[in-house]
């Protein structure tokens, strides 16, 4: 196995299930994945995959990047390397100073280039999913409100894909409340990161308008998590065969739990399918992870806490979503500043 071939010495077959289970299954078949790739690789260098200079490693790395491959994608084929390779002078290829020197001139030379704008309009979708296609929900096809309900639950949570589709639809893991929705994933999912702070986190969905007075609040109440999960739970219930929330609503595994990948593909669809209502050019490049930057940033901006948008999108640090969802922290304060001097002409 992946996770014991670096070890010296053979452990038990306990040990070994212990520490075979330090990866999860989608690491260990995505590490399996990488590592094979590197053996073909290496098969007409005359070394062993095991125990290969470092130098051969660096090349294999450095071929990657000519390929096309991004500087996280080439540092998970270092991981799953250094997860089966012997350790070099005492140490994890993956810490070996020559490979960290590489990496770090690896980013010199190729610096990641993060968008300064969203990659799509949060608005725009909004807008449109209050309207036909997306309603009404009693009537509008079932692709559609699934569509609508996981980009809805996506984007108001900012929660990973993996999260949403271990979500159950029974109590008391869905609760109706009369100003919120409360959802809990099953006992058995592991998040991507497994600690106290992550496990059994809950999520806790709005209620929007729930007592629409004028047109313009009914169009809004359309948005309204409470209204369009019930409207879910109600239309799958006749072929449901899972207690997870999203299921499939056609083909052969129809009423079976929809999968992570099922999920993004409808988060991605709602946007497509708003886009096309509104008769604008959609971005060519669409991932349903974008939903946690752009959730995150729109709550940011309108004057939600750092801490309570890191607590929503299980972010045990802030430093993750201002290194990774490039938003500056500091404008806030920045702006206010400058709107301090500005007001210094009203008196007091």
């Amino acid at each position: 196995s992946l996770a014991v071939r670096a070890l010296p010495l053979s452990p038990g077959m306990d040990v070994r299930r212990v520490l075979i289970n330090a990866w999860k299954p989608s690491t260990r078949k995505s590490y399996s994945l990488k590592w094979r790739a590197f053996q073909v690789w290496l098969a007409d260098k005359g070394s062993q995959p095991q125990d290969c200079p470092v130098e051969l490693i660096l090349q294999f790395l450095l071929s990657l990047k000519r390929m096309g491959l991004s500087n996280s994608s080439v540092k998970v084929y270092l991981a799953a390397i250094s997860g089966s390779h012997i350790p070099v002078d005492g140490r994890p290829v993956f810490s070996h100073p020559l490979v960290k020197r590489f990496m770090k001139g690896l980013y010199n030379l190729y610096p990641p280039v993060r968008p300064i704008l969203p990659q799509w309009s949060l608005p725009l979708v909004l807008t449109h999913l209050m309207g036909p296609p997306f309603e009404p929900l009693a009537s509008c096809p079932l692709s559609f409100l699934c569509w609508k309900v996981a980009f809805l639950v996506a984007v108001t949570s900012a929660r990973r894909v993996s999260e949403l589709a271990a979500l159950r639809v029974d109590p008391p893991y869905l609760q109706f409340f009369p100003n919120k929705v409360s959802l809990r994933p099953c006992l058995s999912f592991l998040p991507k990161v497994v600690s106290s702070f992550h496990l059994n986190q809950r999520i806790v969905l709005p209620v929007f308008f729930p007592s629409p007075s004028s047109e313009a609040e009914v169009r809004l109440h359309t948005l309204d998590l409470r209204r369009a999960l019930l409207y879910l739970v109600a239309r799958t219930s006749g072929f449901r065969r899972s207690k997870r929330l999203f299921v499939c609503y056609h083909g052969p595994n129809k009423g079976s739990a929809a999968s992570s990948k099922s999920i993004s593909r409808w988060v991605v669809s709602a946007i497509r399918a708003a886009y096309g209502a509104a008769k604008v050019k959609c971005p060519f490049s669409l991932k349903a992870h974008s939903t946690r930057a752009v959730a995150a940033s729109a709550a940011f901006s309108r004057g939600v806490p750092l801490q309570e948008v890191c607590a929503a999108a299980t972010w045990s640090s802030a430093d993750t979503f201002v290194q990774h969802y490039a938003v500056d922290v500091s404008s806030r304060q920045a702006a206010a500043v400058g709107t301090a001097v500005l007001q210094s002409m009203f008196p007091d």
